[in-house]
């Protein structure tokens, strides 16, 4: 008689409470995952015993990533992580490549993809938008980015953003300027502080202020 599969172990680590309550409930149901819990932070999330086979978490953060993927790739080695992201890009997915993700997926991927990559994930494959893998990996084994941000990474959008970040202006500031609502500053925020490499806002603006990003 052949044993039923093993479900693959799940944590989802989000820095809020509604969208940890919401994966709560769209991921416990699904066929092939057992869902452990939720972590804001990765205190909560090394209060899990995940030293297993097969866990993924998948991560779901506002913070800029890099940082956080490290964190957690430097204290739980053996742990899978997928991050979701707003857009593809190719920089950013091999920043977090590097320092410890094993996938990327879009917030904008059905529940059958989500769970298909997270079992993938828990397996060590590496989850790969299609239309990037190749050059995702080419430049992953070259050993390319991270050491050395490159200004033409950023779109011009994200480069309005750093230079009225520069300027010491908030969110709201930067929004009512571009026309654009916070939460789109907010995310090309993150996207210019994963291809930048810095982990902060103070960091993001000492970058900018050394590289002529000046008011």
């Amino acid at each position: 008689m052949t044993s039923a599969p093993t479900a693959v172990k799940v944590v989802v680590m989000a820095d809020a409470t509604l969208p940890r309550l919401a994966w709560e409930a769209l991921l416990a149901p699904q066929p092939g995952l057992e869902l452990w819990g939720t972590a804001a932070h990765l205190e909560d999330l090394l209060a899990f015993s995940l030293d297993g086979v097969q866990t993924a978490v998948l991560l779901d953060l506002k913070e800029p990533l890099l940082p956080q993927v490290e964190q957690v790739a430097k204290a739980m080695p053996r742990i899978s992580q997928l991050c979701l992201v707003d857009e593809y890009d190719l920089s950013q997915i091999i920043a977090l490549l590097q320092v410890g993700a094993t996938g990327v997926l879009s917030r904008d991927a059905t529940l059958p993809e989500l769970t298909r990559a997270l079992i993938a994930a828990s397996r060590g494959e590496i989850v790969l938008p299609p239309e990037l893998a190749a050059q995702a990996l080419v430049a992953l084994a070259r050993g390319d980015l991270r050491s050395q941000p490159d200004i033409d990474t950023l779109t011009e959008r994200e480069r309005d953003v750093l230079t009225l970040l520069a300027q010491g202006m908030t969110n709201k500031d930067m929004a009512q300027t571009l026309f654009l609502s916070v939460r789109t500053v907010e995310a090309h925020l993150r996207n210019v502080y994963g291809k930048l490499a810095v982990a902060s806002r103070t960091e993001a603006v000492l970058w900018a202020v050394q590289h002529g990003f000046e008011p």
